[in-house]
Formats: structure tokens, C-alpha cells, sequence
């Protein structure tokens, strides 16, 4: 028992500076995100959802009507696409950015939803989503809807403190300190003498339920009573322009284990 226990007798910091540096690798390997959605958006698909926005920049709105699904050629559509053409800038764009790629796989049809982020001259930005849809091996436009923007996604989604809520902080500290109280019971429980199915405790206290998920930019929050979250805190970034989503979960393998011991403790002073 007692070369088990020497396994873990590594002093807490050093745990913690481990953890730490295991958190630089993943943010370090975020960096190349933006590589990672463009290899991901279909190459074919993206260039058709270009193709379709350089038309209503140059206004060639026949050449749009020919590439759009036969429910959506209505008698209106040249005056809608003049209005939304009018969103672009005349100047031509300084970049193209992929900030969204699902593809949806059907039996009758295909589905691509492809998201771009324009930048113009002037600091200027429109986000463009699109729906294309291949079917019978032609590749149609189901749907195109502009917005501009007054800043870029990336700056708009970044990490910043400027104009947060109290629950902004609440949520943050918890993502810091819920893994700690984690990592701390499990040096606990590692340590601990005589425990039936150690590895079956120390796996229930890695695991923490009912997730609550925050929009840092937009304030946004939703709670997944049904979810496990691993060291009950984790953050999700799905690409350097889209917000970053802080996730908490109470950590009740922990809370659990420690009101055990605290309980054996006593028993133990009683007798």
C-alpha cells in the first residue's frame, strides 16, 4: 500500500503547474484555428457562396436568379436583391474570412450553411451567411442575408471586461476555482488509506453535473441539467471570430467525497 501511495506524494504546486502548463498547450494549439475551419469548409461549396456574392456586388441579379433553388424565383426577387445588395460597399473587399462551415448530409439533398466575414476599406464589415443546397448533383443557393457590422467579429468577440455583468464575474471565478477545489480533492483522495475503489472515487471527482454555458460577448447563458463537464469548468472557442463560451458545473464528486471524510473524521474522534 505504501508504494502506491508514494505515486502520488507530489507536492500540490507542482500539480497545479502541470495543470497549468497542459492549459498553455490547448490555448497555444487554438492559435490555428481559422487554418483549421478553412481545411474544414468544403472547397467546391465555398467557392460557389463567394461566387454568389461577387454577383450581387457587380448587381448581376439574372446570373443570381440562375443559381437559386426554383421556390425561391419569385417575381420579387430582383427588388430584394437590389436592397440587399445595396448593404455591400462599392469598394471591393480588403479580406475574406470563413467563419462558419455546417454541412448537413440527407438522403434527397445535401445542406452547406457557409458564413464569411467581409472586411472593406474604411473599416467597414459585413457578415454573410449563406444556405446552399446540392441537389440531383447541382449545387443551388437556398439562402444569402448580409449584416454590417461596425466592428470585426474578432474584436467583437474578444476577451475583454469592458461592460460585463456581476454574473460575468461569478461565472469566471468559478471556472477558476471549481477546477482547483477539483484538483485539490483528488490529491485528497489519492492520498487517502484503506479506500474501497479508489479509482471509481477519483473518476466521480473529476466529473461535475448540471452545466450552466455563458456567451462571454453576448451575456447569454443556458443550464444543461443532463451534462457531465470533466474538472466541472472548461471554456469552448469555435474559431478566432466567434465568442467564447465559459462552461461551470457544480463539482459533486468532490463535494461528496470531502462530506465523507469530514464524516469518517468525526466517527473516528467519537470512538
Amino acid at each position: 500500500m505504501a508504494k502506491y501511495d508514494k505515486r502520488f506524494r507530489v507536492p500540490l504546486l507542482s500539480r497545479v503547474s502541470s495543470l497549468w502548463g497542459l492549459l498553455s498547450l490547448v490555448v497555444l494549439m487554438g492559435c490555428d484555428q481559422q487554418a483549421v475551419l478553412d481545411k474544414f469548409a468544403p472547397e467546391v461549396e465555398t467557392k460557389f457562396a463567394r461566387h454568389v456574392v461577387d454577383l450581387f456586388a457587380a448587381k448581376n441579379f439574372s446570373a443570381i436568379e440562375a443559381e437559386l433553388a426554383p421556390e425561391l424565383r419569385q417575381p420579387d426577387a430582383r427588388s430584394k436583391f437590389d436592397e440587399m445588395a445595396r448593404i455591400l460597399p462599392e469598394a471591393a473587399p480588403i479580406s475574406v474570412k470563413t467563419v462558419g462551415a455546417h454541412t448537413l448530409k440527407a438522403q434527397d439533398r445535401d445542406t452547406y450553411r457557409l458564413t464569411f466575414e467581409y472586411a472593406y476599406p474604411d473599416s467597414k464589415w459585413v457578415l454573410v451567411s449563406t444556405v446552399l443546397e446540392r441537389r440531383g448533383g447541382k449545387l443551388l443557393l437556398a439562402g444569402v442575408h448580409f449584416q454590417p457590422l461596425t466592428q470585426s467579429l474578432e474584436t467583437q468577440n474578444r476577451f475583454t471586461f469592458e461592460g460585463k455583468s456581476p454574473l460575468h464575474y461569478v461565472v469566471l471565478a468559478l471556472a477558476i476555482l471549481v477546477p482547483l477545489f477539483v484538483l485539490y480533492t483528488l490529491v485528497i483522495c489519492a492520498r487517502t488509506q484503506h479506500l474501497k475503489r479508489k479509482w471509481l472515487w477519483l473518476i466521480f471527482i473529476l466529473l461535475g453535473v448540471v452545466q450552466l454555458s455563458l456567451n462571454w460577448t453576448t451575456g447569454a447563458w443556458e443550464v444543461q441539467v443532463l451534462s457531465v463537464l470533466l474538472f466541472g469548468a472548461g471554456f469552448w472557442h469555435a474559431g478566432p471570430s466567434a465568442p467564447i463560451i465559459i462552461k461551470i458545473a457544480v463539482p459533486l464528486g468532490a463535494i461528496v467525497f470531502l462530506l465523507r471524510q469530514r464524516g469518517r473524521r468525526k466517527a473516528a474522534e467519537a470512538t
